[in-house]
């Protein structure tokens, strides 16, 4: 999932909850506290939107868990071509830009409608300004440069107490904000047009506005209660609400406005409580959002990293002429091991890195165990890029440990030399080998460059070395674009472009050798000696295995001898 389709779902997700808090809390807070309470109830929702948007919190994983690696020959042997995969997440945001795009027209079409309905309007001389209809009116349009805009007729319709009380109540909509409020709350409709709760909170959210505004108009004066319920009757509503405006909406919210006029003004103490309240409940939305988000898992001692602190490892291991290969990732401090069970011992051996004071160098400890008895515990100080070996024996002699081990040091993301993290794999299908390869028993290695996009995604890959030249240079580059990764991220967390190193061995696991006793005589055919039970054997043309000595034998014929 790409990383803006994932942060669309977490706000959903973070903003659902918070509508569906308010609008249960709504009806009881308001008849405890008043509707000024109710109304800033409604700082739950981008509080917790905006806490969505903060860094998740950062988790160590476990020091004690060890990364146990499995074999690499056996997959790069064996693996079929890599199956073309078609992501969603491009397609979805697609549509989520389309609704949201339509959406933003639909409510500029009703602004639009809404304002050229009123006509030319005339500048008052207390500041307001006069229209030529009175549907709707009176109104407060504009975002930046609000303007009061009165109905025609104003000073015949109402009394002059009662044009005094529409004043009011339009200028406090001004001076609290709420114009720039209802904008937030469009655009928010705009981004969230698939969530039903969002056309809910939306409706809700206006109600609870007007009935705040005349809550604090009342407050001044609460002997103006029937004049005021008056004068909203006196009022012509608009048949829908204005996105960058308030006005007189329609019958059902005029009835609760009414209703509401007899509800007594809350105490000072009591106004206080709710502040405290709400205010608790807007923390604790956020909060709650931020928590709730994945934690970002890192190993334990990597937490703090910078980019440098993360190697790319190649190890061979070779058990009593048994050999395997491995290649991983790991960051200095973290744990990781290889087991092997050939034969009749079983090794186990866990690696740590810790870099060095000349970046050139690494510390590699490790604790050796033969049969689930710790044998060995060998330290040493290897040059990056250069091949270091261990070599240990049981004590009766019957089983040797060989280890060769190259560390290298990955690059930093291009676009985030100080951030905190490359880009790291996240579905990486290897290679297949290639059977002209095999047939002339042929490994070797090739370093990729792979530029990485903000999503992700593989947006180049090209060869920096290969040995030898030509190979396995074309199917590298195949297996790479299909390759997919946790994208870059800079100090501040974002996802970025980035830029890595990558490099591949191709080991195929087979000695030349003689054809086996038994085997057809076939000019055509070339023989290979395996492990046994290695994955390779479903490239052979003709196994031949030999128990005396648990040897298995792999034909490949030639491609000319096969034509």
């Amino acid at each position: 999932m790409s990383e803006l389709l994932q942060s669309l779902v977490e706000a959903t997700f973070a903003g659902s909850a918070a509508v569906l808090l308010v609008l249960v809390l709504r009806r009881p807070l308001r008849a405890r506290f008043g509707a000024v309470a109710t109304y800033a109830l409604w700082s739950c929702v981008p509080a917790a939107l905006l806490a969505v948007l903060l860094p998740a919190a950062v988790v160590d994983a476990p020091g004690a868990a060890v990364s146990w690696a499995t074999p690499l020959q056996a997959a790069i042997a064996a693996a079929p071509a890599p199956a073309a995969r078609v992501d969603p997440a491009p397609w979805l945001l697609a549509l989520w830009a389309c609704g949201a795009v339509a959406m933003l027209a639909l409510l500029a079409w009703r602004q639009s409608r809404f304002v050229r309905a009123l006509g030319p309007l005339q500048r008052r001389g207390d500041g307001c300004w006069q229209a030529r209809v009175d549907a709707g009116l009176p109104a407060v349009i504009g975002v930046l440069r609000p303007r009061i805009v009165l109905p025609a007729g104003f000073e015949v319709r109402y009394l002059a107490d009662e044009q005094a009380l529409i004043l009011q109540h339009e200028r406090l909509h001004v001076r609290r904000g709420d114009l720039q409020l209802n904008a937030l709350a469009a655009l928010l409709q705009c981004l969230a047009w698939f969530n039903p709760l969002a056309w809910i909170a939306l409706r809700r959210f206006r109600l609870d506005q007007e009935l705040a505004c005349d809550a604090r108009v009342l407050a001044g004066d609460p002997a103006m209660r029937r004049r005021y319920g008056e004068t909203l009757l006196k009022t012509r509503l608009d048949a829908g609400p204005v996105p960058l405006g308030c006005h007189w909406q329609p019958i059902h919210p005029l009835k609760e406005r009414i209703a509401m006029l007899g509800h007594p003004v809350p105490r000072r103490t009591t106004r206080l409580a709710a502040s405290a309240l709400v205010a608790l409940l807007a923390l604790g939305s956020g909060f709650a959002a931020w928590a709730l988000q994945p934690a970002d898992t890192r190993p334990a001692g990597a937490a703090g990293a910078a980019a440098g602190d993360l190697y790319h490892v190649d190890v061979r291991l070779d058990v009593d002429g048994h050999a395997r290969q491995f290649a991983l990732r790991e960051h200095a401090g973290t744990t990781f091991g290889f087991r092997s069970e050939e034969g009749d011992t079983a090794w186990a051996i866990e690696m740590r890195l810790t870099p060095e004071a000349d970046p050139a160098l690494v510390r590699i400890q490790a604790d050796l165990q033969a049969d689930g008895t710790l044998l060995s515990r060998p330290e040493l100080v290897a040059r990056l890029d250069e091949k270091a070996g261990i070599q240990v024996s049981t004590p009766d002699g019957r089983s040797v440990f060989a280890l060769d081990v190259t560390v290298r040091r990955l690059d930093a993301p291009v676009a985030s030399a100080g951030g905190p993290r490359p880009a790291m794999p996240a579905d990486r299908p290897p290679p297949r080998y290639p059977r002209s390869a095999l047939a002339e028993g042929l490994s070797g290695e090739v370093l990729l460059v792979v530029d990485v996009d903000a999503e992700g995604a593989v947006r180049d890959a090209r060869v920096e070395r290969a040995t030898p030249v030509g190979v396995f240079d074309a199917i590298a580059l195949e297996a790479a674009r299909q390759w997919r990764f946790q994208p870059a991220r800079d100090a501040a967390g974002r996802a970025v472009p980035g830029q890595v190193r990558v490099p591949l061995r191709f080991d195929s696991g087979m000695t030349a050798s003689a054809a086996p006793a038994g085997a057809a005589a076939d000019d055509g055919m070339r023989w290979f000696l395996l492990d046994a039970g290695v994955a390779s054997e479903s490239v052979c043309d003709e196994v031949v295995r030999v128990p005396a000595d648990a040897r298995v034998y792999c034909g490949i014929r030639n491609a000319q001898a096969a034509r």
